[in-house]
């Protein structure tokens, strides 16, 4: 089957996310949060973590109400 281009945004958000939250990221993101610990009153590194995977779960939300090939009736 042909990959539709809602799917090829769903997948390539999620694949975004998901290189977002790893070391080689990470590490560039550490650095920043080593000069800044706080930011909006909130640690660096926790924000960053959160947004990535907040992102991550409204990619998959969105796909899973979207993408026909997701949707299965049991």
């Amino acid at each position: 089957m042909k990959i539709t281009t809602g799917e090829k945004i769903v997948y390539s958000i999620l694949l975004l996310s998901l290189i977002m939250v790893n070391p080689p990221i990470l590490n560039y993101v550490n650095n920043y949060a080593v000069d800044n610990p706080i930011m909006f009153n909130r640690p660096t590194m926790y924000l960053w973590l959160q947004l990535w995977y907040f992102i991550a779960i409204i990619a998959f939300l969105i796909g899973a109400v979207t993408i026909k090939r997701w949707k299965k009736d049991y």
